[in-house]
């Protein structure tokens, strides 16, 4: 222990007498404790500090083994499962639909069986779920969509989307309510909570989003001059490219950063408000355009010598198949709904080459 005494003085000391400082209280002693370890004590605790650092690096190597082990795992569970895989969903029937008297659905796990034209038809699917109830429906739809966002946080690309007729439930699944969150809200507070317990790799998201109406792409995160939802959407530059890896790349569309859930689903509700939609004798919002919203996962290794990976996770809400009479849509409506049946019908041979694992894939077509 070393005592340090430091005498005090006012700041106008120099001016006065000494018999004047002298009647100044002396202040007390400032103590500081200084540790001394001596030498032998020293290179043990070195030696325990580098045991532990030893120690942390055969557990991080430990954890990237697991990692892979795991990976490689879901990666033989999704090639079992198939790359593409179809969910069907049946919602409730409405009450318009309850008095008319419309047919029941039989559904078992991978079936679904339903009378049309007065003769009964199957369809086979990866997994069927029927719901009589609206609220516990979002969680059994996301248990099946949770594993391939997993699948996307090791660094693949994953594309999630709605598929149907108008009317049936598409933008529900995807949005949900606030008391029941969709697959989109649900899908992106899980990606930030895997992000915070994974203590491999660090990870940064940006979001993007734009609708497919009448063939032409609209960015829904570009500025406005004011925040209104009627504002007339600005014509903007995008342009649909193939980087040099054979992936699809949208020249000019706006990206944003997104630190957590909460700025996440804030940007997210911005962009949606901004969707094209129209009254139609089967839904009273309906959608009028492919609404895109694409996650850009960008993972960071802990090592200096590891590199960065980006993968995106797309997640769609289709517009849906019409049928004119059942509609009853008239002028642009009616325009709208058949620019939509010609994107689905070139979606579907998209998927077709897709499956069949064919050299050249459509996907312009999708957009002309």
């Amino acid at each position: 222990m070393v005592e340090e005494q430091i005498l005090m003085r006012p700041e106008n000391a120099a001016n006065l007498s000494p018999d004047s400082v002298a009647e100044f209280p002396v202040s007390p002693p400032v103590y500081t404790d200084v540790v001394v370890v001596p030498e032998q004590e020293k290179d043990v605790l070195q030696n325990l500090i580098s045991n532990l650092e030893s120690e942390i690096k055969q557990l991080r190597i430990k954890q990237r083994t697991w990692d892979e082990k795991r990976r490689g795992a879901l990666r033989r569970i999704l090639d079992i499962k198939g790359s593409i895989r179809v969910f069907c969903r049946i919602r409730p029937f409405l009450l318009a639909e309850k008095r008319r008297g419309s047919e029941p659905v039989s559904a078992g796990s991978e079936r679904i069986w339903m009378k049309f034209g007065g003769r009964k038809k199957d369809f086979e699917f990866d997994k069927a779920m029927v719901c009589f109830e609206i609220e516990p429906f979002a969680e059994s739809v996301f248990v099946e969509v949770e594993p391939i966002l997993r699948s996307a946080m090791d660094g693949h690309n994953v594309c999630v989307f709605a598929y149907g007729q108008t009317g049936t439930g598409k933008t529900f699944t995807m949005d949900g309510s606030n008391e029941q969150p969709g697959i989109i809200p649900r899908a992106l507070e899980e990606l930030f909570r895997q992000s915070s317990v994974d203590n491999s790799s660090s990870f940064t998201f940006s979001m993007s989003m734009l609708e497919v109406y009448m063939g032409n792409l609209r960015d829904l995160l570009a500025p406005r001059l004011c925040n209104k939802a009627y504002e007339p959407m600005s014509k903007c530059n995008l342009n649909i490219q193939t980087d040099p890896k054979g992936f699809i790349e949208v020249e000019g569309l706006s990206e944003v950063p997104i630190s957590d859930y909460a700025k996440a689903r804030w940007w997210y509700n911005k962009g949606k408000r901004f969707r094209s939609t129209s009254w139609t004798n089967v839904n009273e919002a309906s959608s009028r355009s492919h609404c895109l919203t694409r996650i850009n996962i960008f993972r960071h290794g802990d090592g200096l010598e590891a590199r960065r990976e980006v993968s995106r996770l797309w997640m769609v809400d289709l517009g849906g198949s019409e049928r004119l009479l059942k509609t009853g849509a008239k002028g642009l409506t009616m325009d709208e709904g058949r620019a939509i049946n010609l994107s689905l019908s070139a979606l579907a041979d998209v998927i077709a080459a897709l499956k069949r694992k064919r050299c050249h894939v459509p996907y312009r077509q999708v957009f002309c």
